[in-house]
């Protein structure tokens, strides 16, 4: 084993041993029909949650339970106004920020939903992680005014170490009354830790350290041949 590939496999179980955990980075269910709230449900450990916003719309009392698979009933956030092509001017949106000295990836997002017959058909995800220039992900909407699950949606979201904000853009509404319902948004991912500059260079050491007696073992052995 040359000194290359032992600083490599290094460098890949540091990685690999880092603590990690997969999670629910956030979830929103607005509440009970009694008692309506834009604030998340649960949030990651290491992770801090807007409240759940966007530039139309406000969570409203549902009535009775949504007709998806582990829909939780209760209030729902909803907006009209979807005209428009992809991805929209209209939104819903949140922000995750992590804990000083801790960063979280992204890797899918689901939701139920519920879009009137006049109402958007498709929807984009974007960030600020590009200024919401490109989409993350888009998928089609059923605008028959029933409650559909839109099962995990992929993302991929990288080692973010500040405030990023998610927003849902829908489009495609054929009337400006046609209205969007989201409810039981959940985004998924991991956090974890960043190295801290000290263990990198300590990483570092040890690397060196091995490529030397590696070289010196080497040497010994090609001069007993």
């Amino acid at each position: 084993m040359n000194a290359r590939i032992l600083f490599l496999a290094l460098a890949l179980t540091s990685a690999a041993t880092a603590p990690r955990a997969q999670a629910q980075l956030v979830t929103y269910t607005f509440g009970s029909s009694a008692s309506p709230t834009t604030a998340a449900n649960s949030v990651a450990t290491n992770l801090g949650a807007s409240a759940f916003s966007g530039s139309l719309g406000s969570p409203t009392t549902g009535s009775g339970t949504p007709v998806y698979s582990a829909g939780s009933g209760g209030s729902f956030f909803t907006a009209s106004a979807w005209t428009g092509s992809a991805p929209g001017s209209n939104y819903f949106e949140f922000t995750l920020t992590p804990t000083n000295g801790y960063r979280f990836d992204v890797t899918s997002i689901s939701f139920g939903y519920r879009a009137t017959g006049t109402g958007p058909t498709a929807i984009a995800i974007r960030s600020t992680n590009d200024g919401y220039a490109s989409n993350l992900a888009s998928s089609t909407l059923t605008n028959d005014g029933t409650w559909h699950a839109s099962g995990a949606i992929s993302i991929t979201l990288s080692a973010l170490s500040s405030a990023t904000t998610i927003r849902v853009y829908g489009s495609g509404a054929s009337a400006s009354g046609g209205t969007l319902r989201l409810d039981d948004v959940t985004l998924n991912g991991t956090v974890s830790a960043v190295p801290e500059p000290a263990a990198i260079a300590a990483f570092g050491g040890m690397a060196a350290l091995l490529a030397v007696i590696v070289h010196r073992r080497r040497q010994r052995f090609a001069t007993k041949v």
